[in-house]
């Protein structure tokens, strides 16, 4: 499918922008093309769009192409990284020609009923964007995208302490015993050695003395041009959150009964599956069986409490 954008997109009109990519991709939808040779004025608002655009497709499995031939346009591409993401093409008949950029695998759409699979198009107040950060093979970030260090620097952090030279493995370490921690590093592990198929979505909290947050993470493997692994794409974008006091992770919130409650139970039953599976991984022992009735079972378990979840929402 072929989308023309506008000749300017900007703060006037990205937010119109983001929402109709993102119902385009709600659609069956191979190849997404995004036509910007009309394009002349694009801003940071404008990537935030396409990013927005770009996680998406990851989590629905379509292929995203960006058409551009504009300097202006091509500056705010790097400045948000997605020229590093997708393929960026001077024209129509080159995009259609184009492959997916080795860092990036196609990934089949997200479960039904996990977090990612059920993002919807408002995007929650206080929003900076898809927060996107680069893996190399030990699991050391090596770059991030302009909304990462936004986010960082907003909640008085330490860029340097979440930015280039950190090991993302270090810090999931440092908060040994939290479940949905445990889940995000098996995640990444597994997509260091190449052994993650598709993406993974996790639902995190991230909360701040004033806001309870929870982000829809997405981990990807990246491969080199054999196809070995090269390390990771980490991708954050803000879900839901609300200007309250300190909370704990599991708290329900005012206006929220039982919602974030249910989506917690389900990331920590998900959190034991995992460490089930890898458990009956290493083992030939009779019980391995038992194990995988075991783990079978909270498959069900996680899936009626992730539509239980979903349903709330709605």
């Amino acid at each position: 499918m072929l989308v023309e954008l506008p000749q300017r997109v900007d703060r006037s009109n990205a937010g119109q922008v983001r929402d109709e990519l993102l119902a385009v991709t709600d659609q069956r939808v191979l190849v997404l093309l995004i036509d910007m040779t009309g394009t002349t004025v694009c801003d940071h608002h404008c990537g935030d769009a396409l990013t927005w655009a770009f996680q998406r497709t990851l989590v629905r499995g379509i292929e995203l192409r960006l058409i551009v031939n504009t300097e202006s346009v091509l500056r705010v591409l790097a400045v948000c990284g997605l020229d590093r993401l997708v393929p960026v093409c001077g024209t129509a008949q080159s995009a259609l020609a184009a492959t997916a950029p080795a860092d990036i695998p196609p990934v089949p759409p997200a479960p039904e009923g996990t977090a990612a699979a059920s993002a919807v198009s408002r995007i929650p107040a206080g929003d900076i964007g898809v927060e996107i950060a680069l893996l190399d093979a030990e699991g050391v970030i090596v770059w991030v995208n302009r909304a990462w260090k936004a986010f960082a620097e907003a909640n008085a952090g330490d860029p340097a302490a979440v930015g280039p030279g950190v090991s993302y493995l270090d810090v999931c370490a440092a908060t040994a015993g939290d479940l949905v921690t445990a889940r995000v590093e098996a995640a990444i592990r597994r997509a260091l050695i190449g052994d993650l198929p598709g993406s993974v979505a996790i639902e995190v909290p991230c909360h701040g003395p004033r806001t309870a947050r929870w982000f829809d993470m997405l981990i990807s493997a990246r491969l080199d041009e054999d196809g070995k692994s090269a390390g990771a794409t980490v991708t954050l974008s803000l879900a839901r959150s609300y200007s309250r006091a300190p909370l704990a992770a599991s708290d329900p919130g005012p206006g929220q009964p039982g919602r974030d409650l249910i989506g917690g139970m389900a990331d920590r039953l998900a959190a034991v599956s995992d460490l089930l599976e890898a458990t009956a991984a290493r083992t030939t022992d009779p019980v391995s069986g038992q194990l995988q009735q075991a783990i079978d079972e909270l498959a069900a378990v996680i899936r009626d409490t992730r539509t239980a979840s979903a349903e709330l929402r709605g």
